[in-house]
């Protein structure tokens, strides 16, 4: 579908005349006409004002592509309903200088993780060297990794 005729199946929608649309748009009835034959095509401002009468989206009347309209007042209500949540700008760098303070620990930590098995073979190999029983080893891997939990924490 093309503007000419998403701009006439919307007046007709809200049942106003030619005449009306014009008025509202503060053009002649002749503009409206030419308009919906596509003899001439509206500018970028009547454009914005007829998408905010129609309560569509200036795609739905640009875009040929775009059959279904997509009431904005729809869309605010969905949003709503959501009950997002808007985060200032102080919220918003509160949590990214929380974060810089915070990732260097978790990434200690997450290399700690990584480190403790090896940790845990070395002491295995001078088991025999060192005369550090393989129970003994096998106990300090579990005990790095509770260590490294309490430091992410």
């Amino acid at each position: 579908m093309i503007l000419a005729e998403k701009i006439a199946e919307q007046r007709k929608k809200n049942g106003w005349s030619q005449e009306e649309l014009a008025e509202k748009l503060s053009v002649s009835r002749q503009s409206v006409s030419k308009w919906e034959s596509a003899q001439s095509v509206p500018d970028l401002n009547r454009v914005l004002k007829l998408a905010e009468i129609f309560g569509v989206t200036t795609d739905y009347l640009l875009k040929d592509e775009i059959e279904t309209t997509q009431n904005i007042t729809d869309f605010e209500t969905t949003e709503n309903a959501k009950n997002v949540r808007k985060v200032t700008m102080e919220e918003a760098n509160d949590f990214i200088s929380h974060r810089k303070k915070t990732v260097p620990i978790v990434a200690f930590g997450v290399s700690l993780c990584i480190a403790s098995p090896v940790v845990l073979i070395a002491l295995a190999g001078l088991s025999e060297k060192a005369g550090i029983s393989e129970n003994f080893a096998g106990v300090l891997c579990p005990v790095a990794q509770l260590v490294t939990k309490m430091i992410v924490r």
